[in-house]
Order: structure tokens, then sequence, then C-alpha cells
């Protein structure tokens, strides 16, 4: 069972987002407000600090954190440039030797959630790799399987044979109230409805743009993740948002930041959101989300605005990337 608000360590480990000075500050807040899902990956800030940052709170809090990991990148090799993605590696033996190295810097002897990390078609289809990976379940290295798709938004044949053909628990992927597909493709296929594996939702405020923290005006310095959107597309999403105010009008006792949560679990498709933090504040406000959900009326109204695209005619398509 986790926490309908988790937490990534993606912000924590590295300063793609702005800068965090004790990510542990931040994990211990996230714990005292109640959220037991943590999201890492061995490829988040340098020397797979995203996982070794979680070894003490494992030591001391391992039976109450729900801790998901991934492989499939070979984080030794150097990254194509920039913040752009290391060469993967899917091989049975690559990934298995992942998991070993992620179980040493993780202090632990098993992964709540061992996820494939922005998979392409080819791992979704290999026989062998799953076999290995319930090998590996079977061991007890790992309790479930999830993929999380990315970077970026799309994956949709990677996202539902997944679902469909694989023994996965979670399928990750973008989604917020703007940007809902693919996600309501993947909340579509039966074993979603069915209950038998959920889906996890990452960037939910939008790159900021339904959090209250920055404007159309925002000039984000070259490093910061942000600054590689499409300036039409946030501009397209900042005036969507600004439909959407029932959401969080002074009656409602919501925060814009909160109504982008709850609209999300609005859909009972999507388990749980990984909002991308810097800040204790951050946590405590969308951790409260959970307690503040969207009235049937008001997630109708969410749906038909969606279904109208907000009355809003778009400069720019998002294009949904594909290995296919």
């Amino acid at each position: 069972m986790v926490s309908e608000i988790g937490i990534g360590t993606w912000t924590l480990a590295s300063d793609w987002w702005g800068e965090v000075k004790n990510p542990m500050e931040l994990l211990r807040a996230a714990l005292d407000v109640g959220i037991n899902f943590i999201d890492t990956a061995p490829v988040y800030g340098e020397s797979a600090a995203g996982e070794t940052m979680l070894a003490d709170l494992l030591r001391t809090n391992r039976s109450d954190i729900i801790v998901t990991t991934k492989c499939g990148y070979d984080i030794d090799a150097p990254r194509i440039k920039g913040q752009g993605e290391r060469p993967q590696d899917f091989s049975p033996a690559g990934v298995r030797g992942q998991l070993e190295d992620s179980l040493r810097r993780l202090q632990t002897d098993y992964i709540d959630l061992y996820q494939l990390h922005n998979v392409r078609i080819d791992p979704v289809r290999a026989d062998d790799l799953w076999d290995e990976l319930l090998s590996l379940r079977a061991q007890g290295k790992i309790r479930e399987l999830g993929v999380a798709l990315g970077p970026a938004i799309g994956w949709v044949t990677e996202g539902v044979e997944s679902v469909d053909s694989r023994p996965i628990v979670a399928l990750q992927t973008v989604f917020n109230i703007l940007e809902q597909e693919p996600g309501l493709t993947f909340a579509a296929c039966d074993r979603v409805k069915a209950g038998e594996c959920g889906l996890i939702a990452r960037v939910p405020h939008a790159s900021d743009t339904l959090s209250g923290r920055v404007t159309p005006d925002t000039v984000f310095p070259p490093g910061d993740h942000r600054s590689h959107r499409n300036k039409d597309n946030m501009l397209d999403n900042f005036e969507k948002a600004a439909t959407l105010g029932f959401l969080w009008a002074p009656e409602t006792g919501r925060t814009i930041g909160q109504a982008a949560v709850a609209g999300i679990l609005a859909n009972p498709a999507f388990t749980t959101v990984l909002p991308t933090v810097v800040t204790v504040s951050e946590i405590r406000e969308y951790a409260a989300a959970s307690e503040m959900p969207l009235s049937s009326s008001e997630a109708r109204d969410l749906d038909n605005m969606f279904a109208r695209n907000f009355d809003h005619a778009d400069r720019y398509v998002m294009p949904l990337k594909t290995s296919v």
C-alpha cells in the first residue's frame, strides 16, 4: 500500500530543478507527513547519489518505506551530451548486475518495486530479460516489477504492451490535468481497470505551470530542466490553467498546486503522484492534497474542459515520443 503522494530523489540528487542543500531534511519531512513511497534510480545525480542518500533512511525505517528504483542505464558511461541520456543496457546480465549494485548502494536486501527505466520496445518484447526479472523476483530480491516511461511524454506502444503482456504492477508516465494523454490510454487498459496495475504520475504540475511558483515571464537558467520545454507549449499550458480556477478558488481551500494533485487522484487508475519538489514547504503543501479530493462535479467539469482542450487553440502540439 503506497501513499497517494510520493517523493522522488531526482531533484534531491541534482540541481536540474533548483538547488537542494539538505536532501535528508526533505526526505524526513516526507515521512513526517505520511509519505511512504520513495522513487529513485541509479542515474539520479552523480555517482548514483539518488540511491546512496537513502541508505541511512532505509537502515532505520526499512519496514515503513516502499522504495522503487530502476534499471536499464549504464551509469558508468558518459551522458550523450549535457542532460542527455546515458547508453542503455537491458541485457539480462546487465540488469542483474545493476540490481546488485542498487542493493549495495541502498544497503537493503530487496527492492519493493523494480522499474525498467525509460524502456524502449525491444526490452519490452525481450523474453530472456523478463525471465531474468522473474527469477530475481523469485529469489526475493525484487518484490514487484514495473515500467517507467520517458524521457519526455509519449511511449504509447511501450506502455500498452508492458501492461498487457508483462507481469507489472505499476506503470509510471507523465500525467497532469493539462496533459492527460497518453495517461488516459493507459488507464483504459484492461489490467489497469481491473486494479492489477496502478499508474504513477510524474510531472504532475506540468513543469510548474500548475504550481503557482512561476509565471509566463519566468526565465529559467540554462541548466534548469524546465528551460528545455518548448516556450509556446509552456504558454499554452499557462493559458489552459487559467480556465481551471474553480479548482483552487478560495472556497475550495486548495492551492493551485494542491488542485493539480487532487485532479490526478480523481482518476482511480492513478495510485500515486510524484510531485517535483525542492523544499520542505512544497512537500507539506502537496501531501495535504490527499485530504482535499475533487467533488464529483469538479471532476466532471475538469473532464469536460479537457475534452474541449480548455477552449484553447494550441500554438504547439507536443509530439508523443516512441521507439516503434
